[in-house]
């Protein structure tokens, strides 16, 4: 009795599970769906990338990646207001995720300008104001009498009269040029010296900024802040007043906040170059190194110093390019002769660029790649800083690398002498693959054609006693818009019927080493319109085309 309830009851759970009420298995493909977006954002397939994002949010509402991919379409697609919404979740479900702060600062920056240039336009389409002017009434005339004096020797009398009102009229009067007085000294007789540039920059600030850069200078970070912030709500463009308070943040350790500003103060003036060198400060402070690098060298082709080198090169040595931070170790150096730490610097990262050459020429000798080991050895050596031990086995392994090159070069040589034969002894008409099913183009052939294709090992087999490699061809373009597709793909499905699958054919052992399950190669070879059944993963016979091998290339 308990077996037959036990029974039931399985038999109930599987006939609700196979009715959809209780589920058995619920696969999440997020990460799947937003990978695809990705690639659809790169390809520019902004309307693909919204479908697959939306799917993506249905199954998983909650998810950074999501989000952050939502804001990037939205940014790339204009929508400002939309990324910058998405962007603020996507930092708030991961709060670490840089990309997407940075994404807030660029899309806060984007709407800052967008309304100032929209408030703008409003001002400058506003009609002028009209203006209607009233005269005065005229006071009643009266006769004035004018009595005249006996003419005497003394000093004539300066007679003044009043103005007439001058009603002001769309013509341009010209005035006679006022004399200066005899008694007034002019400023080329004082013979003044010129003021400071310093006094003469400072003299031009605007007072509050000025104030504001005194606050700051002497400690009173917070009052500085307010100060600036007062300024930037009635002069949200000025480009100091940017700067004055992305360096105050920077000094409060507020660097996004701080990266904010100074990323405005750029877009108002471009030639602001103090805070280029701040930009790359605080960007190497938050750990991203190549917008640091960026804001550097900006400031450096502008404003070269020994101090500016020597941070982009210890930022050079962080992103593992010792050859590019031995570089700028030098110039430091060369502008700050005899410092004794920019010399033990500048030993220090040779000795490293000589072991980073060495340890790549060892990974690129382990996984058989013998022309870049030789490259890397040879330059290794060329350095002269490497450890004895280190340049021993650097010149063994150097030679047993040139040996590797020559011995590869020899068993490609025959297949480049095959492509060679093969065009000057056959047509070098290469055909379409939907050429191979149409019955009108192989009726104006009356032999067969050769070929250059270049595919994808997915299978090799033997049948017939002989040897085939079951191809998938890469499509040019022409063939991908025939066929419907936007890009290769070289999964082989169970059935064997995904196009563009064929078969290469040869006698047994007539394949090279190279052409290998999963390589790519390029290959030569004939076609008669061959047909071959073959069995599939399931069972199933297949008929595939196929072509008759001449020779190949490894790629």
């Amino acid at each position: 009795m308990k077996k037959t309830g036990k029974l039931k009851t399985l038999m109930l759970s599987a006939i609700m599970a196979a009715a959809g009420s209780m589920p058995l298995l619920a696969f999440d493909n997020t990460n799947i769906l937003v990978e695809e977006a990705v690639n659809h954002i790169y390809q520019q397939r902004y309307k693909q990338a919204h479908q697959a994002l939306k799917q993506a949010y249905e199954q998983s509402p909650r998810h950074p990646g999501v989000h952050f991919n939502l804001g990037r379409l939205f940014e790339l697609t204009g929508n400002f207001e939309e990324a910058l919404k998405e962007y603020r979740l996507a930092a708030s479900l991961d709060t670490s995720m840089v990309a997407a702060r940075r994404g807030i600062a660029r899309c806060t920056v984007e709407m800052k300008r967008i309304n100032a240039v929209a408030a703008q336009q409003i001002e400058t389409s506003a009609p002028a104001p009209v203006v209607k002017y009233e005269p005065p009434p005229q006071a009643p005339q009266t006769a004035r009498v004018i009595t005249q004096q006996p003419t005497t020797q003394r000093t004539p009398a300066i007679q003044y009269q009043q103005p007439a009102r001058v009603i002001r009229q769309p013509a341009i009067t010209s005035l006679p040029p006022m004399q200066q007085p005899a008694s007034r000294i002019t400023t080329q007789d004082l013979k003044l010296p010129p003021l400071p540039l310093q006094a003469t920059v400072q003299a031009s600030k605007p007072a509050g900024e000025q104030r504001a850069e005194v606050l700051l200078d002497s400690g009173k970070t917070d009052a500085a802040i307010s100060a600036l912030e007062k300024i930037l709500q009635d002069n949200p463009d000025s480009p100091r007043a940017h700067f004055l308070l992305g360096k105050a943040l920077s000094v409060k350790g507020d660097l996004f906040a701080s990266i904010k500003h100074l990323e405005e103060c750029l877009r108002v003036d471009e030639k602001f170059y103090d805070a280029y060198y701040l930009l790359g400060r605080n960007y190497a402070r938050v750990n991203l190194l190549e917008d640091a690098i960026k804001n550097y060298q900006i400031y450096y082709v502008v404003k070269p110093q020994a101090s500016v080198a020597l941070e982009m090169a210890r930022i050079y040595e962080t992103m593992g390019s010792p050859e590019k931070a031995k570089e700028y170790y030098s110039r430091a150096n060369a502008m700050n002769p005899g410092n004794p730490n920019l010399q033990m610097r500048l030993t220090e990262s040779a000795g490293n660029l000589a072991n980073d050459l060495y340890l790549r020429g060892n990974h690129a000798f382990t996984t058989s790649k013998f022309e870049e080991a030789a490259n890397l050895f040879s330059q290794a050596l060329e350095t002269g800083n490497l450890a004895e031990s280190s340049r021993r086995d650097a010149v063994r392994k150097l030679e047993v690398a040139r040996f590797k090159v020559r011995e590869s070069e020899e068993k490609r040589r025959p297949a480049k002498e095959g492509f060679t034969e093969t065009r000057q002894n056959f047509a070098g008409t290469n055909l379409k693959y939907w050429q191979l099913n149409d019955i009108n183009f192989k009726t104006r052939f009356t032999g067969p054609i050769t070929v250059e294709w270049r595919g994808y090992i997915a299978r090799k087999l033997t049948r017939y006693g002989r040897d085939f490699l079951l191809m998938i061809k890469e499509l040019g373009q022409d063939e991908l818009d025939s066929m419907n597709r936007d890009r290769n793909d070289y999964r082989l499905n169970s059935h064997f019927n995904n196009q563009p699958s064929f078969l290469l054919a040869t006698r047994r052992g007539g394949f090279p080493p190279f052409a290998r399950e999963g390589q790519m190669i390029t290959f030569n070879g004939t076609t008669d319109w061959q047909f071959y059944d073959i069995i599939n993963d399931l069972g199933e016979t297949v008929r595939l085309p196929s072509f008759e091998f001449i020779s190949a290339y490894p790629d």
